[in-house]
């Protein structure tokens, strides 16, 4: 009988410390936002064409304002530089009436607690600290996230996100000053190529993007693949002790401009995103959130404890998780006729190495074989293509003893 009870013992235990270990799982942290880009609305300021079309967005933020409220699920809105004028010009009684009195960026936030951040091209003439004076002009301002920015030090769209390090001076708003110390979507032009990481990290430097600096005062918050089924992956990695349960897994999922406006598009968002993320949030596998809400976190519940995790590896330059690795320099660029692709290769693995154009297509494929280590290069034959821009793109195969590798350079053919 005594071995009997014994033998239960050890099985309540055991039951017990597996629970245990499971409540200790965390919930992925994800954040639901909206880049407003600078096109937005159509129509010169001030036209007839322009208004009706600040309308039509105005609207269908308000209702996705308040289905994120309803729901207890946080949206960010992260607006660029064209909307905020438009919200300037057009906000006045005629409109404030239905968002109590207050211009509609005021409302979303105070009334419905949406977080509102700066976004930005730069591409105008103005810069983050411009949009964020914009929306400190509207009452709205306060956060520091950057959001959304080319990560990329070897493309010319390259934002700098360096310079933020310290207070930067506005463009066209000099006397305005604003420093941003976090960053979101670390995309490439098109979203082609981008990086596929879930995590927060401090970034070194511009050509060590991957690499985190405990001493860095700019933080990093990887988007990974952007879609809700992520989540369950991501939430997988850390029951299967891929990724330990004492760092912080993070998916940044983009409600677009297009979905809000169509017919029928805030009743879609419902269905397929907010029901969803409620059903996630209340089984305790997310715990939706803003950005900066996110990094006060991260300090508080995770010790600052940086961590990137890579679905096939970050692709980049000097990446701390494809060390060793080396693609680039590709000379001549730009080019008329032929380019000569240098690569590094710390162990022997099968690689791949494809010619990208902006849209994401395949249009050469240099080499697919197995590669001693070393230092190698392939010629590329660029005669039959049109002028553009193009992204070299090396792939090496993972092994049980290193991960893989993904690694692009950006090529410009000019003729």
């Amino acid at each position: 009988m005594n071995a009997v009870r014994s033998t239960l013992a050890l099985v309540m235990l055991a039951l017990t410390a597996c629970a245990t270990r499971a409540q200790a799982v965390p919930p992925v942290y994800a954040v639901l936002f909206t880049h407003i880009e600078d096109n937005t609305p159509a129509g010169t300021l001030g036209s007839t064409q322009s208004r009706q079309n600040y309308l039509l967005y105005r609207n269908a933020l308000i209702s996705m304002g308040n289905l994120s409220h309803s729901s207890g699920i946080p949206w960010s809105l992260q607006p660029d530089w064209k909307v905020l004028q438009a919200a300037l010009r057009y906000e006045d009684a005629t409109l404030t009436v239905n968002t109590n009195g207050k211009n509609v960026l005021r409302f979303l936030k105070e009334d419905l607690g949406v977080a509102i951040d700066a976004h930005s091209h730069e591409n105008g003439g103005y810069n983050y600290t411009d949009v964020a004076h914009l929306l400190d002009s509207l009452g709205v301002g306060g956060t520091t996230v950057i959001g959304g920015h080319i990560w990329d030090p070897s493309l010319t769209q390259f934002q700098e996100w360096d310079r933020y390090r310290v207070p930067v001076a506005g463009l066209k708003f000099p006397n305005a000053v604003w420093r941003g110390d976090i960053l979101m979507g670390s995309g490439t032009p098109n979203h082609v190529n981008d990086p596929v990481v879930s995590g927060v990290w401090r970034p070194r430097d511009r050509d060590h993007y991957f690499e985190d600096d405990p001493t860095g005062n700019i933080l990093a918050i990887g988007q990974y693949k952007g879609s809700l089924g992520d989540i369950a992956e991501l939430r997988n990695l850390y029951r299967t002790g891929q990724v330990p349960v004492d760092v912080m897994l993070t998916e940044s999922i983009h409600i677009r401009p297009a979905t809000l406006i169509a017919a029928g598009g805030i009743t879609a968002i419902a269905d397929t995103v907010i029901a969803p993320m409620i059903a996630m949030r209340d089984s305790g596998a997310a715990l939706p959130t803003d950005f900066t809400q996110l990094v006060q976190t991260w300090r508080t519940a995770f010790g600052s404890r940086a961590y990137l995790y890579p679905a096939q590896a970050v692709t980049g330059v000097g990446s701390s998780l494809s060390r060793g690795w080396m693609l680039g320099p590709c000379t001549p660029t730009p080019t008329v006729g032929d380019v000569m692709i240098a690569y590094s290769v710390p162990r022997a693995t099968r690689i791949r190495i494809a010619i990208f154009d902006v849209l994401g297509r395949q249009r050469s494929l240099l080499l697919e074989e197995a590669q001693l280590p070393g230092r190698h290069a392939v010629r590329w034959n660029a005669r039959g293509l049109e002028s553009g821009v193009y992204f070299v793109r090396l792939q090496a195969a993972s092994t049980a003893r290193g991960g893989a590798a993904v690694l692009s350079r950006r090529i410009v053919i000019a003729r």
